[in-house]
């Protein structure tokens, strides 16, 4: 009888154990930052969590999105890979390179090659995330920077939409004039610390590299590319924004970055900024902004002459963890996350545009916010992503010489001299 029981105790046990890793090897986890911190609205996840039961049926996919933010995210992620979970992440181009580095995730060219949509993925936002000839992840979501202007301003004021970085001050300096500094003609961030300013500088930084990285990247190995030369003609557009008697960017606005840049511009404060796709969300509940955002345009941030047409390239990709159980099924995960709908769906309500050209195509891109978009997709083929390494210093000392220029504490070539000389500085210490 004891014998029996024995016998009894270990069948359940089995029975439950068994039952337990059929039910893991039937789940999938997905971390990933919009869905917890709301970029994406929760009625949005509602209906993906919907989605993804209808086109996984064999798969239980949790509905906990990991820590939220992208610093945690990738904190906690480093620390609990090796556990398998979760086996599918969402990150920056920066965090890429970090799970590559510790070994983190798994190569996807197997997968990716032999999925009959990958024609459909631009070309350019692949490229970042291929590293040591593997690519690591599938991008879902991308943004370049353009110039936005206000068509009916140029219009009023008989002015044509600049080319140049000679043209854009002139032109600029022209509205501020015309309109008896009423309006400013241009906004450029030059805050110390501001997100969108580093953007911004080596956008200028691609038109005069051909597209080239600033920063060349071998395994370890690091190597500054740029030239005291172009940094010198960097630094001077920025001087020449702010000179003269009617300058093309208010004085009144220098050391400030985003949060003067877009509620200045669809106020009606300037005529022209760098900007990117979030500019449209101005317009909710703001007659004024809805006007402004009507009446303006996207085009391909002016060029120095000579030069070459380029901008500021932004990439968030979906990663496989390298020790996740079921790769095959990760995989599935991740066509689902990247397919047409799922991800024109995704882009749509957090603003972002598609990697995929077809998903331009699907309901949610159509009327002005496709039109909105449609803009600076187009900007895409001529844009760079940054190199993968800490950008944190090198972009407090770019805007740092920015700041010694347009406040005149050092000539364009002196305050070039000294961030070139500072970040080669930062390379020889190894932070960077």
């Amino acid at each position: 009888m004891k014998s029996k029981r024995l016998f009894m105790s270990f069948l359940v046990a089995t029975t439950l154990i068994c039952g337990a890793q059929t039910f893991a090897e039937g789940s999938l986890s997905f971390w990933n930052m919009p869905f917890v911190t709301q970029e994406v609205s929760p009625d949005y996840v509602k209906q993906w969590l919907q989605d993804v039961k209808v086109a996984l049926p064999d798969y239980n996919v949790s509905d906990f999105f990991g820590p939220g933010d992208y610093g945690p995210q990738r904190q906690k992620f480093l620390l609990q890979a090796s556990s398998g979970s979760p086996d599918v992440i969402e990150g920056l181009l920066e965090d890429v390179a970090v799970y590559v580095q510790k070994g983190d995730i798994e190569p996807l060219d197997s997968y990716f090659n032999n999925w009959p949509d990958k024609s459909q993925f631009e070309p350019a936002t692949l490229k970042p995330a291929t590293i040591g000839g593997h690519l690591w992840g599938i991008p879902y979501n991308t943004n370049a920077r353009g110039l936005i202007y206000r068509k009916d301003i140029l219009e009023k004021y008989h002015l044509s939409v600049p080319k140049t970085w000679d043209e854009l001050i002139s032109t600029a300096r022209e509205i501020t004039k015309l309109s008896d500094k009423k309006m400013y003609g241009l906004f450029l961030c030059t805050k110390v610390g501001d997100p969108r300013a580093p953007q911004e500088f080596i956008s200028w930084y691609f038109q005069l590299s051909g597209g080239k990285p600033m920063f060349e990247v071998s395994g370890s190995t690091k190597k500054y590319l740029a030239t005291v030369d172009q940094l010198e003609k960097i630094l001077a557009l920025y001087g020449k924004a702010f000179e003269g008697q009617y300058p093309a960017v208010d004085p009144a606005e220098r050391g400030n970055g985003w949060p003067s840049e877009d509620p200045g511009y669809t106020s009606g404060k300037w005529a022209m900024a760098p900007e990117g796709t979030w500019l449209w969300g101005r317009r909710n509940g703001d007659p004024t902004a809805a006007q402004i955002l009507d009446d303006s345009v996207v085009t391909a941030l002016p060029e120095p002459s000579p030069g070459h047409p380029g901008t500021y390239l932004e990439v968030k990709y979906i990663m496989m963890n390298h020790y996740a159980a079921d790769k095959d099924a990760a995989w599935k995960l991740i066509q689902f996350i990247t397919s047409k709908d799922e991800m024109a769906g995704w882009d749509a309500s957090s603003g972002g545009i598609p990697t995929r050209k077809d998903a331009l195509d699907t309901p949610g891109f159509q009327g002005p916010v496709g039109h909105w978009v449609k803009m600076f997709a187009a900007l895409i083929p001529s844009a760079t992503a940054q190199s993968a390494i800490n950008w944190g210093p090198v972009s407090d000392a770019e805007l740092r010489a920015v700041n010694f220029v347009i406040y005149k504490q050092k000539s364009p070539h002196e305050a070039a001299v000294w961030l070139h000389d500072t970040v080669e500085g930062l390379l020889k210490s190894g932070q960077l």
